[in-house]
């Protein structure tokens, strides 16, 4: 399931962020690590500064029962616990940054 969502993610990054490949990479399998550069150029390496933003987007073992849902879990693993709304508001702070 996770595998799903990584694709998913990562499309979105690249085609509504506008993240370059090259700054884009796997994590433990199914994560992603996103490096987003500022616009101002850094003359010094000690100048550069970085925030860590980090949201989960495992499954929970639960059956979903919302079949009328086109975004519904078909498989006995679901995002129930919260990690959607995380990795949402994340995904939306990289298309803001």
């Amino acid at each position: 399931m996770e595998v799903n969502t990584q694709k998913h993610l990562r499309q979105a990054l690249l085609d509504v962020a506008k993240i370059d490949p090259s700054d884009i990479k796997d994590c433990a399998g199914t994560g992603l690590v996103v490096d987003i550069r500022g616009a101002k150029e850094v003359q010094s390496s000690r100048e550069v500064k970085c925030i860590a933003l980090r949201a989960d987007i495992d499954g929970l073992k639960m059956k979903e029962d919302n079949p009328g849902l086109e975004y519904s879990s078909v498989t006995e693993f679901a995002h129930m616990c919260g990690h959607d709304g995380h990795t949402a508001s994340l995904l939306f702070a990289a298309c803001l940054l």
